[in-house]
């Protein structure tokens, strides 16, 4: 029984070292367009292991992961425990990204503005952040395999959230804001998740 526990443990622990390890890409435009979003008529709750999320937005996507980062402590793995960031354009293009140093952590990214490829104008309009939360265990474990380099399209909500302990979060992008994403709190409700 041990063996075997130890055995299930070594495994775990190499999956998760291979999902850090990014996939290669040459040079080019991997994800053309930005992501597709539309405002919802009307907002819906959806309730889910206790939390309770509320739609916003519905978000279609194809795009490519710049970062990934796995929480386990923090007030928000509650219900999401990934944090990826996504480009496309020019973000997506590997030839800008060699010259690009983003660095996603505390929920949140930054890059050294010296000597960028890009305008960082364009790099921010370019980029998103998303706070993830999987709707199935089939997208929970996908996303334990996602690895930077990945192009994923991806589907889904934005929205806001009150955990079962009560803590309250509001997407950037909730009705109240612009139409257009901005790199907050990007709180993603996934319903479809492939990834190549």
């Amino acid at each position: 029984m041990i063996k075997y526990i130890f055995l299930c443990i070594v495994i775990g622990l190499s999956i998760m070292a291979w999902s850090e390890i990014p996939i290669k890409r040459g040079p080019g435009i991997l994800a053309e367009e930005a992501p597709k979003i539309s405002k919802l008529i009307s907002s819906d709750e959806i309730n889910f292991d206790g939390n309770t999320y509320t739609t916003h937005k519905k978000v279609d996507a194809k795009v490519r992961v710049i970062e990934k980062e796995r929480y386990f402590l923090d007030s928000m793995s509650e219900f999401s425990s990934y944090d990826i960031l996504v480009g496309w354009g020019q973000v997506s293009d590997q030839k800008n990204l060699d010259y690009i140093n983003f660095k996603l952590s505390d929920r949140t990214f930054e890059y050294k503005n010296y000597r960028l490829p890009l305008d960082p104008d364009l790099i921010n309009n370019q980029t998103l952040l998303w706070h993830l939360i999987p709707s199935s265990e089939e997208i929970k474990n996908s996303l334990f395999t996602l690895r930077k380099g990945h192009i994923i399209e991806i589907s889904g909500y934005i929205v806001d959230v009150t955990t079962k302990t009560g803590l309250q979060w509001k997407s950037a992008t909730s009705p109240s804001k612009s139409e257009s994403f901005v790199n907050g709190h990007n709180i993603f409700w996934i319903t479809s998740l492939t990834k190549k």
